[in-house]
């Protein structure tokens, strides 16, 4: 399993007012992937309640996860009490397709520094290639990425 982008202990608080939420703040994070609307799915536990397809969501100073009433139910805690908070990233990972991977490994060395990159320039680099509208088009693209991964520097499109 991959490794977990939380996994401390942290005070549930609940907003004032009829009907405030209670929810966990934690650290900001740096290796979350940033997103426009400022949430990222995760899944993991709270003690030993399961969490699926639960919404992350990005604070200045942190994040923070509503916690539910059947949860809490289910492990016995409210306001003020300790929670053990299990979280993993739960985004669709990139999937570079077959052609792009055939080419690159062609070149070992060229494969790696590809593999290097962030995801999300990975994400750019081959949205760009199989973006093009002709199948000679990606062909042209794909030679173009290699050149550019074999002279190294920016990669810039």
């Amino acid at each position: 399993m991959a490794e977990p982008i939380i996994d401390s202990d942290f005070l549930l608080q609940k907003m004032k007012g009829k009907g405030a939420w209670t929810f966990v703040t934690m650290p900001a994070l740096e290796n979350l992937p940033k997103k426009s609307y400022g949430t990222v799915r995760v899944f993991g536990f709270i003690d030993d309640y399961e969490l699926k397809n639960v919404h992350m969501w990005a604070m200045k100073k942190g994040n923070f996860i509503a916690v539910k009433a059947e949860i809490r139910k289910k492990i016995k805690k409210e306001e003020g009490d300790t929670v053990r908070v299990v979280l993993y990233l739960d985004e669709p990972q990139m999937v570079i397709p077959e052609d792009l991977i055939i080419c690159l490994k062609e070149d070992p060395v060229l494969y790696e520094r590809f593999l290097a990159f962030p995801e999300n320039k990975k994400r750019e680099i081959t949205d760009w290639v199989f973006s093009a509208k002709t199948e000679d088009m990606k062909v042209v693209r794909i030679g173009q990425t290699l050149d550019k991964l074999e002279k190294g520097g920016d990669f810039i499109l």
